[in-house]
């Protein structure tokens, strides 16, 4: 008996299963929000100006069900683009035309299966559709039937047309019931509903072009369970709140990064501030620029006060015109915080949904809480343009933007942006004594001061002793009593002092841990590719008794030698920084000082261009611990290296002059970087601890240096400077 082989050579069609369409809608749409946003984006393409959601809960062949309505007075479909167009799953229709034909709307379905998301609303579909010359198309859909084991050129729909009298429009009746399998039509309850409102409020961008582009959502709902929203139509706007914000940034970052842009302080908006800012960003190295970006960040206070003031604004509540409550208030910020980003005029979910905390600003806030904002303080949007001159795609699931570069990219600029709000925000905080950091020109040493001195509480008692006419002696007594009791606190307040020291020289060689383990790399790659050079070269000398291997192995431990001093040399020279020990103050030269600094980093300035001119005579010293000079200067080399290594083109370059008179030591430390605004140097507030502009930045480096040079009975001063940043320390002999 022979077999009969059934396979036959030649070409044969890909022929894809009925159930690939409802595995289009569960799978790539997700969710029954996403499901009625994609039906919403078609009334939107279709240049329609209204689209209703309408939910009617009834009894349908004596079962409970939900009709969902999607009905728009868009220009409709004719029976041939219906057949030819809407019935072919992934057309690239709407990615060739780009826009609308009427209004020239940028289009928002190009992929070609938002439609099927219809298939996760509800178990079967009709939909009519007019086009403007009267023609009428009729579809009746069972989305069951494609749940079935047939091919998908064997399931037949229903399709008619006629002409009639009527505008335009596209009608889709969607009827949902509750089956074994699903659950279509209890997935709408009381939450999901709410859930669904606030979902539309955040899908049409604020934008202003978007504002003269009339799209008008509406959601009623008719026969509802939920009696608080039976009967009720609701006209989807964005939410109120955000006209009441207390500071704002918005304007527009071009395709290089040059960014134009508006801050505007409204805490007080009788005093309303705004200041313009144009300033360029520049990307790091995992990041690309991503086309032209638009954004609007809206901030809140929510200290009680904040809150308050936010009442005050004038929030009123349509439904009973009157002021919103302040648990109303917070429940709303709750509902709008986020930061969004549009795309085309519309939102890339998830983006801006409570807890996605895209740009991490959570996590930035606990790295440095006086300066940074959270999430549930934002209410933001971003605009992007298409993935053509973005290069931002967005993931066929429709659950956010593929992590590329420019994804970074935009991820990074709009952190930027941000910043520029949150340095602004906080100096007024400080200034205005908001922040929990209660700026007045004080630092810890002077704070450790005023608490070890008796001073005040002398001159108190010694008037209420003049008062009562008390008598010399006496006097003298109680005075020498105080006296006694500061120079018994003098040890104590030392110890303090040098705990601090302490404690910011380690904070100091925290900062600059990844400069340390740059410095060290090449030594360590020597060690590890060296090491397996000397392993063979035994071995081979071990067979061969060749004395020439001899030498080579002497060349091998030379440069042993040689890198093994340069760790040393570096451990020698961040050893201040980790010292748990301070010793009595002595004269030392800063010129060392100085040099001891820089070679931590010289390495990292090297492979970033970063030219270093130190002029000091050696003679030049100071009394007090080399150790609070040191971390000054790291700090500083530190701050100017991360912006100078940011900074494109040739010339970059780092001054350090010391020059000295009968009365005082002078130290300029000058960078031409990209320096500072007239507002930090005139406010002071870069000595804030945790004022910074770095994104990750803890907004300690000018602090800790303000405090060690403090130490050295010296102040830290910032002078304006034309070309990068200029700060000059002042040690009084």
């Amino acid at each position: 008996m022979t077999s009969t082989n059934i396979n036959q050579e030649g070409f044969y069609k890909i022929r894809p299963s009925a159930r690939i369409i409802t595995t289009i809608g569960s799978d790539l749409i997700g969710d029954s929000y996403a499901a009625l946003i994609e039906l919403v984006k078609n009334s939107y393409d279709a240049d329609a100006s209204n689209v209703d959601v309408i939910f009617d809960y009834k009894k349908i062949d004596n079962e409970d069900a939900l009709v969902i309505f999607v009905n728009d007075d868009g220009h409709g479909m004719n029976f041939d683009t219906f057949i030819n167009k809407w019935m072919v799953p992934g057309t690239d229709d709407k990615l060739q035309r780009k826009v609308s034909p009427k209004k020239r709307r940028p289009l928002q379905g190009r992929k070609g299966i938002g439609r099927f998301a219809a298939s996760i609303l509800g178990q079967e579909m009709t939909l009519v559709s007019i086009d403007e010359h009267g023609e009428q198309t009729t579809a009746v859909i069972d989305w069951q039937v494609f749940k079935s084991n047939k091919f998908l050129d064997d399931v037949q729909v229903l399709v008619e047309k006629k002409s009639v009298n009527k505008s335009s429009g596209t009608f889709l009746r969607i009827i949902a019931k509750n089956g074994e399998d699903d659950n279509k039509m209890g997935c709408w309850d009381s939450k999901s509903i709410t859930n669904l409102i606030n979902e539309l409020r955040k899908l049409i961008s604020p934008f202003s072009e978007f504002e003269k582009d009339k799209f008008a959502i509406n959601v009623s709902f008719k026969n509802c369970p939920d009696k608080d929203i039976n009967n009720k139509e609701y006209k989807i706007d964005t939410y109120p709140i955000i006209k009441f914000y207390d500071y704002r940034i918005s304007g527009k970052i071009n395709n290089k990064g040059e960014a134009e842009l508006i801050f505007e302080n409204n805490v007080i908006p009788e005093s309303k501030q705004s200041e313009k800012i144009n300033t360029k960003f520049l990307l790091g190295p995992n990041g690309k620029y991503c086309g032209v970006i638009k954004v609007d960040y809206r901030v809140f206070d929510r200290e009680p006060d904040a809150i308050n003031n936010l009442i005050n604004k004038g929030l009123i509540n349509p439904v009973t015109e009157k002021y919103e409550g302040k648990n109303e208030i917070r429940r709303l910020l709750n509902e709008a915080y986020g930061v969004n980003i549009y795309k085309t005029n519309f939102r890339i979910r998830p983006y801006g949904n409570g807890g996605v905390d895209w740009l991490d600003l959570d996590k930035d806030r606990i790295q440095n809480f006086t300066q940074r904002i959270s999430n549930n303080q934002i209410v933001g949007f971003i605009s992007i343009q298409s993935e053509e001159f973005s290069h931002l795609e967005e993931k066929s699931a429709r659950d956010g933007l593929k992590e590329n570069v420019y994804y970074l990219g935009l991820k990074e600029l709009a952190k930027k942006a941000l910043a520029e709000l949150e340095v602004r925000r906080f100096t007024y905080r400080v200034k205005s004594k908001k922040s929990r950091n209660k700026h007045e020109n004080k630092n810890l040493t002077s704070d450790v001061n005023n608490l070890f001195s008796l001073s005040e509480i002398k001159k108190s008692i010694d008037f209420k002793l003049n008062q009562l006419n008390v008598s010399t002696d006496f006097k003298q007594d109680i005075s020498e009593i105080f006296n006694k009791e500061e120079s018994n606190k003098r040890e104590l307040k030392e110890n303090i002092e040098k705990t601090i020291a302490i404690y910011q020289g380690q904070a100091t060689l925290g900062k600059i841990v990844n400069l340390i383990l740059h410095e060290g790399r090449k030594p360590l790659q020597f060690f590890n590719s060296e090491t397996k050079i000397i392993e063979r070269e035994i071995r081979y000398f071990q067979k061969t008794k060749k004395e020439e291997i001899l030498k080579d192995l002497d060349n091998s431990i030379e440069g042993f030698r040689i890198n093994t001093n340069t760790i040393s040399g570096l451990f020698k020279r961040i050893s201040p920084l980790a010292n748990q020990r301070r010793g009595v103050r002595v004269n030392f030269a800063i010129i060392k000082v100085l040099n001891e600094s820089y070679r931590i980093f010289k390495n990292s300035f090297d492979d970033s261009g970063i030219k270093v001119t130190i002029d000091c005579p050696e003679k030049i010293s100071l009394c007090g611990w080399a150790e609070d000079l040191y971390a000054a200067i790291t700090n500083m080399l530190e701050n100017s290296f991360y912006w100078l290594s940011l900074k494109k083109g040739k010339e970059k370059e780092i001054k350090m002059k010391v020059s000295e008179s009968s009365e005082s030591v002078l130290l300029d430390f000058i960078d031409n970087g990209p320096g500072l605004t007239d507002l930090e140097i005139d406010s002071e507030i870069i000595f804030e601890p945790g004022y910074s502009k770095k994104l990750n930045g803890t907004g300690l480096g000018l602090a800790i240096a303000g405090e060690a040079i403090n130490r050295l009975n010296g102040k830290l001063i910032v002078r304006k400077y034309d070309h990068g940043s200029y700060f000059q320390m002042e040690f009084i002999k």
